[in-house]
């Protein structure tokens, strides 16, 4: 399976002189960090559960150093539905101001926005979070169903809080690469993943990106009228209709050939 290739990216250049000054990195190794990215170099440890079992609650997640792919599992509870990006926590025991970065990828994964975390301390801001091209905390919310990446100097961990969503995310594809995940704090299987009626037999396909490590495994989507079986799917490489768990905030690629093709991911309520 051909790595997902890179596409338009979009880096605010205050932000992206910032990250090169304190990281020095030059202008080849941040289109170096994009290719990364694009390619998914690097991935989450997946860890803790879902540590409330009530509509409001918090999830941590822990991470590995380098880019870790996930996907935001609570929503604002005042039910707007999208993800405020300062919601989304760093460990302030094990972040590194200045270095440490998130990168929002749109709906269909072709535009990069990317935000660099500073404690309250260090930045002279009121709270630790995530700065902008002009050295504030962003207002920003992340469209609910989007995959982030988390860029991180250290073993760390990434805490999501809010509200439990009530209702399927569901993502009109590019043709190409779609960057999602299990945005549930809950365990969902691969077959609930749905795609809708303009989805291509044997060509589209899914992307799951291993706890802490660059392996890709891939699943390719069949109705069942191509493929024999009982019902349309995603199929292992042995032609069977894969029974997989995608942990809560796993990111996950989905590579589709019709633009506008739905995919349904389902929520916990």
């Amino acid at each position: 399976m051909d790595a997902p290739k890179a596409q338009g990216r979009r880096v605010d250049q205050k932000l992206r002189n910032l990250i090169q000054a304190k990281k020095g990195r030059s202008n080849m190794d941040y289109k170096k960090i994009l290719a990364a990215t694009a390619a998914v170099i690097g991935t989450v440890a997946m860890a803790e559960g879902i540590v409330s079992s009530s509509v409001v609650g918090y999830q941590t997640k822990t991470t590995v150093p380098g880019f870790n792919f996930l996907a935001p599992t609570f929503t604002p509870v005042d039910g707007s539905g999208n993800v405020n990006l300062q919601d989304i926590k760093l460990n302030s025991a094990t972040a590194e101001s200045w270095t440490d970065n998130l990168q929002i990828l749109d709906d269909g994964g072709a535009t990069v926005e990317a935000y660099v975390y500073a404690s309250a301390e260090e930045s002279g801001l009121d709270s630790d979070g995530w700065l902008n091209g002009d050295m504030e905390l962003a207002n920003v919310t992340i469209p609910y169903g989007a995959g982030i990446l988390v860029d991180s100097a250290n073993d760390s961990s990434v805490t999501f809080s809010g509200a439990v969503a009530d209702a399927d995310s569901e993502i009109q594809s590019v043709a190409g690469f779609n960057f999602t995940g299990n945005n549930s704090p809950v365990a969902i299987n691969i077959q609930d993943i749905k795609l809708g009626s303009s989805a291509e037999s044997w060509s589209d396909n899914l992307q799951i990106l291993d706890e802490g490590g660059a392996t890709i495994e891939a699943y390719v989507y069949a109705t069942a009228e191509e493929s024999g079986l009982d019902k349309d799917g995603w199929l292992n490489g042995d032609m069977e209709l894969a029974d997989i768990t995608i942990q809560p905030g796993q990111g996950i690629l989905i590579d589709i050939a019709n633009e506008g093709t739905l995919i349904t991911v389902p929520a916990a309520l």
